[in-house]
């Protein structure tokens, strides 16, 4: 953060991905040799920290992802205890809660996760093997609405497999017409490698889109067109980090040319009213 002055508000980075001090030293270094990059720092709730005062960050949102079923609850007791300690630290570190579609009682898993305080779940078809408009999803997808929680969604394309891709723009705009009530969250602005359909299906809808992974992959001017085309309202900041430098991807939408209360929205109010970040 030395080459552009930074925000005189409260940035926000709405897409990081942690884990547990006793996971990390594992899974990051397994994830970065599938990935082909370095990770930007040790993927531990303390590395973020530290990461994020370093560059400016006021707080991060963890997207915890369950690649079984049977890791959901004792996943997401960890990250309630998170964010029970994390409610006066600074920078501060909040998370989202893990689901998986193949747990038994959906609207019953939804509605434990609603009451522990969570804010909404992350679900990446992907690793899950699943697609969004699958009728067994239905009765989570609607118990998400009915307690107001978040639906966070990759979407898109995925460096580590290989298409056919199950989460494309298509399938999110199918999701949201089936739930209106549903608030989507649609990761890498609706689609990674995908931006030309997300452009001409999720742009101007309900969907609201994040930033994480779209600088330094697709082109500035259609980043800029996306983010005024669907409205600074939808849009949230976000890093993908430890995967991409959260630093380098704040001074790279700073220097887009947007307006101060457009940058304000996007880094700091959208994701305080969405999903009670402060």
């Amino acid at each position: 953060m030395h080459a552009l002055s930074h925000p005189d508000f409260p940035v926000i980075d709405a897409h990081v991905h942690l884990y547990p001090d006793a996971l990390a030293p594992k899974v990051t270094p397994s994830l970065a040799a599938r990935f082909g990059n370095a990770p930007s720092f040790d993927g531990t709730v303390d590395g973020c920290r530290a990461k994020d005062e370093a560059v400016g960050i006021a707080a991060a949102l963890n997207l915890p992802v369950a690649t079984k079923p049977d890791s959901v609850s004792h996943t997401n007791d960890f990250w309630a205890g998170v964010n029970a300690a994390e409610r006066t630290r600074t920078p501060r570190i909040h998370s989202l809660a893990a689901f998986h579609p193949l747990v038994a009682d959906k609207g019953a898993e939804i509605e434990r996760i609603a009451a522990a305080g969570f804010a909404g779940i992350k679900l990446h078809p992907e690793y899950q093997l699943f697609r969004f408009n699958d009728p067994a999803m239905d009765d989570a997808w609607a118990a998400l609405a009915e307690f107001g929680l978040v639906a966070y969604l990759h979407a898109g394309g995925e460096r580590v497999f290989t298409p056919p891709f199950h989460s494309t723009p298509r399938e999110i705009a199918r999701l949201q017409a089936r739930f209106p009530k549903l608030t989507i969250v649609a990761a890498h602005l609706g689609g990674f490698g995908m931006w030309d359909e997300a452009e001409a299906t999720l742009v101007g809808s309900d969907v609201v889109l994040d930033l994480s992974h779209t600088f330094f992959w697709m082109d500035d001017a259609q980043i800029l067109r996306m983010i005024r085309n669907h409205g600074a309202e939808k849009i949230l900041f976000g890093s993908d980090a430890p995967w991409q430098d959260p630093g380098e991807v704040l001074e790279a939408f700073l220097r887009l040319p947007l307006s101060d209360s457009e940058r304000q929205r996007i880094c700091s109010a959208n994701a305080r009213e969405l999903l009670g970040i402060f």
